[in-house]
């Protein structure tokens, strides 16, 4: 098979599996939408677990530089 007829074929296939994959209807769209957010947020919270980040404080910032220096050693 030609690089072209093989590049040919990759495009037709990656362009069915794009019809295929896109939401029909406006309800769809939505409800993929819902379905990444509530995945990505499952994702966060195990990767802050993972990593004891909940509940830490950040760092004061303010454009007083004397109350900067003064929080950053809390």
């Amino acid at each position: 098979m030609s690089e072209d007829a093989e590049r040919q074929e990759t495009e037709q296939r990656d362009a069915e599996q794009n019809r295929q994959d896109r939401p029909r209807t406006a309800l769809e769209e939505v409800m993929r939408e819902i379905e990444e957010a509530e995945r990505r947020t499952d994702e966060e919270r195990e990767s802050r677990r993972g990593r004891g980040e909940a509940g830490e404080a950040g760092e004061a910032i303010t454009p007083n530089t004397r109350a900067q220096e003064e929080s950053h050693g809390d």
